[in-house]
């Protein structure tokens, strides 16, 4: 019997999120994710520290007096010393108070992306809508990742984080729906029509934004609120809840009521609006999306707002953390195969 070769095809997506990065690819009939968080900590520099962390395996670079950890271990690191990780990004893009971002963006890539199979790979990567609650511009941000991925061999091209959404889990509604992806930094949310968006924004109060308020509200690090909402938070459940989950329940709710609000009042400013002759259906991806019990909470906000469009179903991505990441790769199969 033959043996089934698994080929792995042109083009990549990157999802370039706040809290993580994640780039996809097929292989054969599979779609492959890597992903490493998107933060660093330092420690002092010293020769013992060094052989730890490289017999230990942990991913770090070396800058001066300081030792970088960079990715996944970060957040370990952070937490056992009862400090904040250092974020390349803030708020979906490059942080402008942030020293160290660039190189430690240029790492983060290396290790997700890889080499590319050709010079010249298309891959798409992600990039926030206009934020309508902040005022800073989207250009810097795009062309610094499109640097680094030329730099790298590869022909970069950008998608939208709400669309990337749309084309990862909407395929079967013919790409019409509206797509929100809860992500760290930002809530990027899209309308389509027909793949065609209608609109796109951001918002920059996300899932960091729950953390530092939970943070301020009960003398915590956010480190430790992050840790505790994405291990063990539960938003069904209602009694025997720690402070932390209280908070984080009150805040929970606060965002998805601003989200809803803003959506409305988009749609609203939007001239010539689509005439749509079916319900829509509503598309739910992100990390802060991924807590037990947070689509019920969705539904059970949305349902008071008094919404200008017929809405379908509302569902969750297949794999909310990786939904942009695939539709971005979606963009640059079609991409490749039309060359």
């Amino acid at each position: 019997m033959a043996k089934r070769v698994s080929t792995v095809q042109k083009g990549k997506g990157l999802d370039v999120g706040t809290a993580f990065i994640c780039c996809a690819e097929k292989k054969g009939d599979d779609i492959i994710f890597r992903t490493q968080r998107d933060a660093f900590f330092d420690i002092e520099h010293t020769d013992f520290t060094k052989q730890m962390l490289t017999k230990t395996k942990v991913n770090y670079i070396e800058r001066g007096d300081k030792l970088y950890v960079v990715g996944d271990e970060a957040i370990k690191f952070a937490n056992i010393f009862s400090k904040e990780t250092r974020r390349p990004l803030s708020q979906g893009i490059v942080s402008p108070q942030e020293k160290e971002a660039l190189p430690m963006v240029e790492v983060i890539l290396k290790m997700v992306v890889g080499k590319p199979k050709y010079q010249g790979e298309i891959i798409y990567y992600s990039i926030p809508g206009e934020p309508l609650d902040a005022d800073f511009n989207l250009v810097y941000h795009q062309n610094i990742f499109a640097g680094f991925l030329k730099k790298m061999g590869y022909q970069p091209k950008t998608i939208q984080e709400g669309l990337a959404v749309i084309f990862s889990e909407l395929a079967d509604e013919d790409f019409t729906g509206i797509g929100i992806s809860f992500g760290a930094g930002m809530v990027n949310t899209c309308l389509a029509c027909m793949s065609v968006p209608v609109f796109s924004f951001s918002l920059t109060k996300a899932g960091d934004w729950i953390d530092q308020q939970v943070a301020k509200a009960l003398a915590e690090t956010a480190s430790r609120v992050c840790v505790t909402k994405e291990a063990v938070l539960d938003l069904t459940k209602e009694k025997g809840l720690t402070k932390i989950e209280t908070a984080l329940s009150i805040y929970y709710n606060n965002l998805i009521e601003y989200v809803v609000e803003n959506i409305k009042e988009e749609f609203e400013r939007t001239k010539n609006p689509p005439q749509l002759d079916k319900p829509i259906p509503i598309v739910l991806s992100g990390g802060t999306a991924c807590p037990k019990g947070f689509i019920e909470r969705f539904k059970e906000v949305f349902k008071k707002v008094d919404f200008p469009l017929k809405v379908g179903k509302v569902k969750m991505a297949t794999e909310p953390l990786y939904s942009v990441a695939k539709g971005a790769l979606v963009a640059a199969l079609s991409d490749e195969e039309n060359k």
